[in-house]
């Protein structure tokens, strides 16, 4: 249990400890990769991880480096390609009839499941001066495509879905074009959230399940434009316009501003971010819209090579949430501690407190057929231990244990107030 206590939140095919500030050695995927070392190594390079959501810094949100993974197809190409296939199973040890895990819309059932088939085309911008153009698409089939659709493609304008059914689906994460350099760049299109620390690539996420925070307080992508500045080494900040969470074209179309800044000391030891948007968005009350605003706060501390702590803040509030037409509030914290073991095993704890103070967020959809319906006012809690185990490169295991418990009105777990689920998942890098 001091192992699992003492855990990395992400796994890397190093050496067992995490490499001083050096430049990548790959230029196949700077874009996913763009750690701070990478930034006080080469000079003014992105502190935020593009294409996956702009959450980690140790390592960024994706897979590892090309020193390490082996691809099939060439990485020097000018458009390069790649990808991962992610399945798993969960067991829920309240046996539930339904096959459900609780409100869940990720991991949401006890039965084996085809993740993520993930595919990426991407060119991008060059080291230069002067200005380059570059672009990206993501393809996801799989159960998780429910986390990367959008209003007005994957569904309809009222958020209904078109072409994917209950089991598993097609999705189009991310389709932008950008132009710039390396220190400053304009994204337009359709890209992954800035806000918030979990993300849905699976060789991003060092555990398999989600957390409430990332399930149901914020949104997964935008359309529109988010410009990015890279001050200094040490210093980024974001600015842009987007219709609105996860919507390309909905009922009532409107900005909103998207922005970001992060701060990492050179010797690495503390990184901290904040993350916000805000703008109108669909309520409770069928066709009414009200401000929604949402932040995101990350603090990451290094104190040994080995060890990392991050804790997550956040906090939403939604105009006209209620049925009554008073104003919802959704808010949290997320600790993950993390320490590496050795060079093929990590080992990762994360303790969450997650409160839908109005019964507004958490529940379960109807689309997949989940009977665990809000509302479900009160207090979630989970606390989740586990190791990824890297063979090879290209392979990953991540096993995971998670107690789930919950505070407050209903009993959001096939009619229990907690539950325990023990899975395992395996992604392949290709």
């Amino acid at each position: 249990m001091s192992w699992l206590i003492c855990g990395v939140n992400y796994v890397w095919a190093d050496n067992g400890a995490v490499p001083p500030p050096m430049a990548p050695k790959s230029s196949a995927s700077p874009s996913d990769m763009a750690p701070a070392a990478a930034a006080l190594g080469m000079g003014i390079k992105r502190l935020f991880p593009e294409g996956s959501g702009g959450k980690h810094l140790f390592p960024e949100h994706v897979p590892k480096g090309e020193e390490d993974v082996k691809h099939v197809f060439p990485q020097g190409w000018p458009i390069s390609l790649r990808g991962w296939v992610s399945g798993g199973y969960v067991y829920n040890g309240s046996t539930p009839s339904s096959h459900f895990n609780g409100p869940y819309n990720e991991v949401d059932r006890n039965q084996p499941q085809l993740n993520q088939l993930y595919f990426i085309a991407e060119k991008t911008l060059k080291d230069t001066k002067s200005i380059d153009l570059g672009g990206r698409v993501d393809v996801l089939f799989g159960n998780d495509f429910f986390l990367a659709q959008s209003n007005g493609l994957e569904r309809t304008e009222s958020g209904a879905p078109k072409w994917n059914q209950q089991l598993h689906g097609f999705a189009l994460p991310q389709m932008y074009a950008e132009i710039g350099n390396k220190t400053v760049s304009v994204k337009l299109g359709h890209f992954y959230t800035i806000i918030g620390y979990e993300g849905v690539p699976a060789a991003g996420n060092f555990f398999y399940s989600k957390s409430y925070s990332y399930q149901f307080a914020g949104p997964f992508t935008h359309w529109g434009g988010l410009a990015t500045a890279n001050i200094s080494p040490q210093l980024s900040v974001r600015a842009g316009v987007v219709n609105g969470w996860d919507s390309l074209d909905r009922q009532n179309d409107n900005p909103a501003f998207l922005g970001g800044v992060k701060y990492a000391t050179t010797d690495q030891f503390f990184t901290g971010s904040l993350a916000v948007i805000t703008g109108q968005e669909p309520t409770i009350i069928p066709g009414v819209f009200g401000n929604r605003t949402r932040y995101s706060a990350i603090v990451t501390l290094r104190p040994l090579e080995k060890l990392e702590f991050t804790l997550h803040q956040h906090f939403s509030s939604q105009a006209n949430g209620n049925v009554n037409g008073t104003a919802a509030s959704w808010y949290g914290v997320d600790q993950y501690l993390n320490y590496t073991l050795h060079k093929t095993v990590k080992a990762g704890f994360r303790f969450e407190w997650f409160r839908d103070a109005d019964g507004t967020r958490v529940s379960g959809s109807e689309f997949r057929g989940n009977p665990n319906r809000g509302a479900f006012a009160g207090d979630f809690f989970s606390v989740t231990g586990g190791v990824n185990y890297t063979p090879h490169p290209n392979i990953t295991f991540r096993p995971e244990v998670r107690y789930d418990w919950f505070s407050g009105e209903g009993r959001p777990f096939n009619g229990n107030n907690n539950q325990v689920m023990v899975g395992i998942n395996a992604y392949v890098q290709f």
